[in-house]
C-alpha cells in the first residue's frame, strides 16, 4: 500500500497550544532500499500546562516514485511505502538519533 508525501518545507503548522514546522528532507539508503525523512521543530508555547520543544523526524516510508507530480499549491509530491517492520524502523530510529541529533523519530 503506497501514500503520498506532499513536500512542505518552512511552513509553520500553527495549533491551539503551539506549532510544528518541518524544515529538511533527506534520504537513507537501508538495505538497498530508498527511505525518505523530514527533519523539524516542534513547541508547546500557548498550553496552560507550561512550554515544550523537540527537534524531531518523521519517516513517511520508502521511496516508491520521487516527486512525481505536484499538488494544487505547486508542491511536489512523491509515493511512499510505509515501514512496517519493526527492526528496521529500530535501526533507522537509533541512525537518525545518532546523526541527526533528533529527540523522536515517528514512523507513518
Amino acid at each position: 500500500m503506497t501514500r503520498e508525501y506532499t513536500h512542505e518545507l518552512n511552513e509553520e503548522v500553527r495549533a491551539i497550544s503551539g506549532w510544528y514546522e518541518l524544515e529538511k528532507e533527506g534520504t537513507l539508503d537501508i538495505e538497498g532500499k530508498e527511505i525518505l525523512f523530514a527533519l523539524g521543530n516542534a513547541a508547546v508555547d500557548s498550553s496552560c500546562c507550561g512550554n515544550w520543544g523537540c527537534y524531531y523526524a518523521v519517516v513517511p516510508g520508502y521511496v516508491v516514485d520521487w516527486k512525481y507530480k505536484t499538488n494544487d499549491k505547486g508542491m511536489a509530491v512523491s509515493s511512499v511505502e510505509p515501514i512496517r517492520d519493526d527492526g528496521t524502523k529500530q535501526r533507522i530510529s537509533e541512525l537518525l538519533v545518532h546523526r541527526e541529533k533528533v529527540d523522536q523519530v515517528c514512523f507513518w
